[in-house]
């Protein structure tokens, strides 16, 4: 920042040489017709100018360096808010606020240019220019003065208007974008002839945010018409009160000329500044809201790592609710799950299932209570360590913009030996083969467009890569048609047979026949705990 102002300052200083050159050609040259002055001030303002263009391109690079190491923290900080805030906390971020927190970071890099800092901090220096104005006539740098200050105000002004407004208008984007993903639902917008009060809503929500932007866009107007106004309206005053002077021989003809120059010049900058109001504000406000995202609380990073996970756990006393509820939905929880183990968990349709699971992952906390992880507690734990070590098939599977390949590392260090393992024990490898891409064959639109027995194949073949010790399943077998249930069943037999810890929500009769201990959520407000030592009916299927 040193080099930055330095250079502004002597920018600023060479910026004084137009105005001397106008003013010594005026008083030296044009009076006398000496050829060799008008060279010699000449050359000087060629050297000048010269030397300013290049004090220019240095700050301009000196400026985007500065920026660019700013704008890679706040990029980072912006992604790291939204991927790392604790799982409880994001669950009940809405989606379009989560978007809105990385297009902040967008909409600062926007904002905070080269060009735009290079201009802002023109502004201070103005005051040589002034000062300049004041030697030459007090009277009329007084006047300078005067309209830079009702600028300067103007300026502030429309800026806390922008501010002020600005967060209503966030508002309705949000509003905006929430009836946008609205527009998802075809099916229930069509099956209930919902169409037309979305409309309706959405066109509401439209005229009301247009309306702040057309606001937004009169004050700029406003202010922008308004300090050109106080521009020429400067000049008026200095020529007008300058000719007056000159008449009274208190002020040269060359005087005034360059005094109107630098009035002009000291203005400029506060001129840009009125330009740069309305996205400033909007850079303020999304700055704020950054900076309200990194207070969210994080994600536990750190912590204990087992040497070796044997697959062992324990939950004593626990209670849990969903996300931000007070009521639990179950409480007392108190089993020990050895490894190698078997817990079917049961109940009603929001009974828990997932929510539970969702804990174990520690992607919710329970409300009190302990778990425990080959006797080590899950809070003490590094979470990212204790992923790495679960096996884990969500109720409905998600995945990201990219290849197969892509989704079943998600960056993990995994050879193409262990990709391909995964790929078979998931009887994922004859769609595989149907495929021009083999592994490179790119998943779109979070795979929600795959049938959901292949979206199940490569949630199955995702967490074999990771090759943990405790599989947990959500619900495995909804909506599988026979044969996919069937090569579930063998699945899960192959699982338990290698004498990994299994955790399994699902009502299925067939998988809760082979646990070996019987979960159930749907006796509140304590769940009913059993031992099931008989064989699985899936071992049968």
């Amino acid at each position: 920042m040193a080099e930055l102002l330095a250079a502004s300052l002597l920018i600023n200083l060479l910026g004084l040489a137009g105005t001397i050159f106008v003013m010594l050609v005026l008083g030296r040259y044009v009076p006398y017709g000496v050829t060799a002055t008008l060279v010699t001030l000449s050359l000087g303002m060629v050297v000048a100018l010269a030397a300013e263009f290049g004090l220019r391109l240095a700050r301009q690079r000196l400026a985007a360096e500065a920026l660019e190491q700013d704008a890679a923290k706040r990029a980072e900080a912006g992604f790291a808010a939204v991927l790392n805030v604790k799982a409880a906390i994001f669950d009940r971020l809405p989606t379009g606020r989560r978007a809105e927190i990385l297009r902040a970071v967008e909409m600062v890099d926007r904002t905070h240019t080269a060009a735009n800092l290079t201009s802002l901090l023109d502004v201070p220096f103005a005051a040589i220019t002034v000062l300049a104005l004041l030697l030459i006539s007090p009277a009329l740098g007084t006047i300078a003065l005067a309209f830079l200050s009702l600028s300067a105000v103007l300026t502030l002004a429309g800026e806390a208007w922008h501010r002020k407004r600005g967060a209503l208008a966030q508002g309705g984007e949000r509003q905006l974008r929430g009836l946008g993903d609205d527009a998802n639902a075809v099916d229930t917008i069509r099956v209930f002839n919902a169409g037309p009060w979305l409309a309706r809503r959405w066109q509401q929500a439209r005229r009301e945010l247009f309306g702040h932007g057309d606001d937004s866009a009169s004050v700029q107007s406003v202010v922008s018409a308004a300090s050109s106004l106080l521009t020429g309206a400067q000049t008026v005053a200095i020529i007008a009160y300058g000719a007056v002077l000159c008449v009274d021989g208190s002020l040269t003809t060359a005087q005034l000329i360059g005094a109107n120059i630098l009035a002009g010049r000291a203005m400029a900058p506060f001129l840009r500044l009125a330009q740069l109001a309305e996205p400033m504000a909007r850079a303020a406000a999304a700055l704020k809201l950054l900076a309200e995202a990194a207070q969210l609380p994080r994600e536990q990073l750190n912590g204990n790592a087992l040497t070796g996970f044997q697959g062992g756990l324990e939950l004593q006393d626990v209670a849990f609710a969903h996300p931000g509820a007070v009521a639990p939905l179950a409480e007392h929880v108190t089993l020990s799950l050895p490894a190698g183990g078997a817990l079917v968990v049961i109940g009603p349709s929001g009974s828990g299932k997932t929510v539970f699971a969702r804990m174990l992952l520690a992607l919710a906390d329970p409300l009190r209570g302990r778990i425990l992880v080959d006797g080590l507690e899950l809070r003490q734990i590094s979470h990212e360590w204790w992923r790495r070590q679960v096996c884990y098939v969500p109720q409905q599977p998600e995945f990201l913009e990219g290849s197969v390949a892509d989704n079943l590392r998600l960056g993990r260090d995994l050879d193409d030996d262990t990709i391909y393992r995964a790929v078979a024990e998931a009887g994922l490898k004859p769609w595989l083969d149907t495929t021009s891409s083999g592994l490179l064959t790119m998943i779109e639109q979070g795979g929600r467009s795959l049938p959901p027995g292949l979206r199940h194949r490569l949630a199955l073949a995702r967490a074999f890569a990771g090759g943990g010790r405790l599989c947990l399943f959500d619900d495995p077998s909804s909506g599988l048609d026979v044969e996919a249930r069937q090569f579930l069943y063998e699945t899960l037999r192959r699982l338990s047979a290698e004498g990994r810890t299994m955790i399994i929500c699902s009502n299925d009769p067939a998988i809760a026949r082979g646990a070996s201990l019987l979960l159930d959520l749907g006796t509140k407000p304590v769940p009913r705990l059993a031992a099931k030592p008989h064989p699985s009916e899936a071992d049968h299927a």
